[in-house]
């Protein structure tokens, strides 16, 4: 079974998902997803775990809560890059390897092991740190920048926890090995200092501390690259601020330099990385000129989206997935659409899921800037349940709570003049569909199907001013 079949077991795995939507997150066409589903039903009627359905060009994978952690433990497959990784954090955390030790226990051949081998030379020497090889004795680190080498280890390490559900055997192996501490006490040091600065919490951030408690235990005191994030104007005082926590635990004067780099990464992590704000910027810019945006819109949605464009950087970057399902709505997939153009005018790679919360945040955005004061909104129905109505309203306007929401009969409505209808900016029925363009039709008038009648028009509204 290829590492093709086992990305789209992992899409599978999220639920039911139409085979349009499979081509969004793996890299295969039609045909192929077909064929590598053929050989992963072969292999999971083997296992004696029930196999693929496909009904209307919808895939199911049942009993999704069987142990398909453990399934993927007994896996032998890995991708070249996985295979360097664990070279590389071997190498790196015990200054030496044995290529003909480790090409066995992954299982390949000798030329292959030392074409991977070639590619993690490579990648060192380029952070600084310079191998040997010692006829006999294996491959030994020969010179190192201390601080990238910690950087390097925290980093891929962090991958080993955030794809731990679907680590096949080797890397699972490698990760039980050096996974020496006790996690719960780890998180502990983590809320503590998420809920003193205020800070968001993410398994990135957390996995960076815990990775970074691992490679202390194993190597000793840390000497960890801050990048001159020392420099930054807040860092005294959140060093300062550290020092007051009382953690359960003593923790070293150098991981706490590295726990304030962390804090100040949380805060402030697109101004601490030149070429994702670079990109960022960039991403805003074309925002701002597609919806033609001004400046006050600028700023306002530049500071929504930062948190989102962040994580889907960090997603892409450590390889998570996670599978939304397109918006039934065809202007929200009209929107997704655009943020996707986007990114790939700018070449920026984001998993397809991060791509939709992106356009999402930006209907947010919209819907925020439209709905204020002095807009009117008026639902019509023919058979109006007060009590319900009014759940439905309130519940609306905690959402927006400056606009003007109110109910009437289909019997009133009717003999409202023309200047009266267009004086609501928005009118919400379940009647027939009369010629009023302000109107929009629902089945009923539910929560859900407001909301829907508002995301479309807000976006209606700003496809208008689309840059052609």
């Amino acid at each position: 079974m290829s590492n093709k079949a086992i990305a789209l077991l992992k899409v599978l795995l999220h639920g039911d998902i139409h085979l349009d939507e499979i081509t969004k997150y793996v890299d295969l066409d039609i045909n192929s997803i077909e064929r590598n589903i053929s050989v992963l039903n072969e292999y999971l009627c083997e296992k004696g775990i029930k196999p693929i359905k496909k009904v209307n060009n919808m895939y199911s994978l049942e009993n999704r809560d069987e142990k398909f952690s453990e399934f993927f433990s007994k896996l032998d497959i890995l991708s070249s890059r996985e295979r360097q990784d664990i070279y590389c954090i071997r190498l790196l955390l015990n200054g030496h390897i044995n290529l003909e030790k480790e090409r066995q226990a992954i299982g390949v051949s000798r030329t292959t092991a030392i074409k991977d081998l070639k590619k993690v030379r490579e990648f060192l020497e380029g952070e600084e740190i310079i191998v040997e090889s010692r006829n006999s004795k294996g491959i030994f680190l020969k010179e190192v920048n201390e601080g990238n080498l910690y950087n390097i280890l925290c980093e891929k390490i962090m991958k080993l926890f955030i794809d731990r559900e679907f680590l096949s055997k080797q890397r699972k192996e490698l990760l039980e090995e050096i996974n020496i501490l006790e996690e719960e006490k780890y998180l502990e040091v983590y809320t503590q200092v998420t809920e003193k600065f205020g800070l968001k919490k993410s398994m990135f951030s957390f996995y960076a501390i815990y990775a970074m408690g691992i490679i202390e235990r194993i190597k000793g005191s840390i000497v960890y690259n801050i990048h001159e994030i020392d420099k930054h104007k807040e860092f005294d005082n959140i060093s300062k601020k550290l020092e007051k926590i009382k953690f359960k635990f003593k923790l070293s004067s150098e991981f706490k330099r590295f726990l304030v780099s962390v804090i100040l990464k949380i805060k402030y992590n697109c101004d601490l990385t030149p070429s994702l704000k670079e990109n960022y910027e960039r991403f805003i810019n074309r925002v701002q000129e597609i919806f033609q945006l001004n400046d006050e819109e600028k700023k306002g949605i530049y500071i929504k989206l930062l948190n989102c464009y962040v994580i889907g950087y960090l997603d892409k970057k450590y390889g998570v997935l996670w599978v939304r399902k397109s918006p039934n709505s065809e202007r929200c997939k009209r929107l997704g659409k655009i943020v996707e153009d986007i990114l790939k005018e700018l070449e920026t790679d984001m998993i397809y899921s991060d791509i939709l919360r992106l356009a999402g945040c930006i209907t947010n955005f919209f819907m925020i800037e439209e709905y204020t004061d002095g807009f009117k909104v008026l639902s019509v129905s023919r058979n109006i349940d007060n009590e319900y109505s009014q759940r439905v309203i309130n519940s609306m306007k905690v959402f927006y709570p400056k606009i003007s929401f109110t109910t009437q009969s289909f019997l009133e409505f009717r003999f409202k003049d023309r200047k009266e209808i267009e004086s609501y900016d928005l009118i919400i029925s379940d009647t027939e569909s009369y010629s009023i363009k302000n109107l929009r039709k629902v089945n009923t008038l539910s929560l859900r199907e407001i909301q829907r009648c508002f995301i479309e028009y807000v976006l209606d509204k700003r496809f208008l001013k689309l840059k052609k």
